[in-house]
Order: C-alpha cells, then sequence, then structure tokens
C-alpha cells in the first residue's frame, strides 16, 4: 500500500476523531477500562497504534530497534509500505504528566534521529502522549518544534525538522479514571 504524508496524516485523524477502530479492536481501551499499573496502558496503546498500521495495510511492529550511529532507539511502534518495504511511520506512545515536556522533548528528539537514519525516507512521525483528563498540556509546543525546527545532537550534529517532505503528528489521549480503571476518551490532535 503506498500512502503519502497526506494520506497518512489523514487516516489518522480520522480514526483519532472517531476511535472507530479503537473501539472495535482495542475495548480494553475504550470501554472496559484497564488498570493504570505497570504498563498496561502503554502496552496497549502502543498496540494499538500499531494494530491500526495493520489495518490500513501496513506491515507493522512494536518496539523494532532502528539503529542511530552506535547505539540503538526503539520506537513503540513503525509501519512499512508493503509495496517498497520502507519504514513509511515511526512513532511513540508515552505517559505524560504536568510539568514532563522535557521527556516528550527527548521522545521528539528520539523520532527526529530515528528518522534521519532512516534516510528521512518514512512519510509520518506520530507522538502520542497520554495523560488522564484535566492534566495541564500547556508548554507541548517544545516537542512540536523539536520536529519541525530540528536541534543539535549530544553530539553536536544539526539535526533539521521534517520540512515538507513528511508529516509530524503530537496527539494528546486523554484518558478518564472510574472506580479504579482509566479509558480512552478521545485523542486530540
Amino acid at each position: 500500500m503506498k500512502m503519502s504524508s497526506s494520506q497518512i496524516r489523514s487516516a489518522l485523524s480520522r480514526e483519532f476523531a472517531t476511535l472507530e477502530f479503537a473501539r472495535a479492536e482495542f475495548p480494553m481501551l475504550t470501554t472496559w477500562g484497564v488498570r493504570d499499573e505497570s504498563v498496561s496502558v502503554h502496552s496497549l496503546g502502543f498496540n494499538y497504534l500499531a494494530a491500526l498500521g495493520r489495518h490500513l495495510g501496513f506491515w507493522a511492529a512494536t518496539e523494532y530497534p532502528i539503529r542511530v550511529g552506535n547505539t540503538f532507539v526503539r520506537p513503540d511502534f513503525v509501519w512499512w509500505s508493503k509495496d517498497d518495504q520502507q519504514v513509511k511511520l515511526i512513532g511513540e506512545f508515552e505517559r505524560y504528566e504536568a510539568g514532563q515536556q522535557p521527556k516528550l522533548i527527548d521522545k521528539a528528539k528520539n523520532l527526529m534521529l530515528s528518522y534521519e537514519a532512516l534516510e528521512r525516507s518514512p512519510e509520518a512521525m506520530v507522538l502520542v502522549p497520554w495523560t488522564l483528563s484535566g492534566t495541564d498540556l500547556a508548554g507541548n509546543s517544545a516537542a512540536r518544534s523539536v520536529a519541525y525546527d530540528g536541534f543539535r545532537s549530544s553530539g553536536g550534529k544539526r539535526i533539521p525538522g521534517v520540512g515538507t517532505e513528511a508529516s509530524f503528528l503530537l496527539a494528546h489521549a486523554i484518558f478518564g479514571n472510574s472506580e479504579g480503571n482509566v479509558r480512552l476518551l478521545e485523542v486530540k490532535l
């Protein structure tokens, strides 16, 4: 399946607006709820996003290592095109609490380092911080800025922003807490 950056962005926007696939295939996230313990929400979240990739016609995996210099970065989910076998999307699903902007910035940097290591070929990068309803989301523009404006790596190398070749989505997954379980209420772009 060949999808452009804008088509991938559109497909994600539709899913995030409706949560149709999440409701059909991951009711423990949307209807039943899940205990917020250990990495239960994290695990279900990135598995949902990998499964969404398969649903859209991609090959998809979770925690796939991408060589970045002498080390590896493991994005939470990666989608490949079945046509040309190239990585088309890399993403992170990460818990976020107020005041953790540096954590999101680091995740955005990891996505950009992966994007650069993959010779800037992925069509999209997705950073999905998940949080409980009512958490202050202000200040997260710094993570988006890393993707669009670029940054300097810890080794001093300039990593340019995505430009117009790819999409970077910062989509907040908002969970509600009820009777000891959390469930996905919405995803805000």
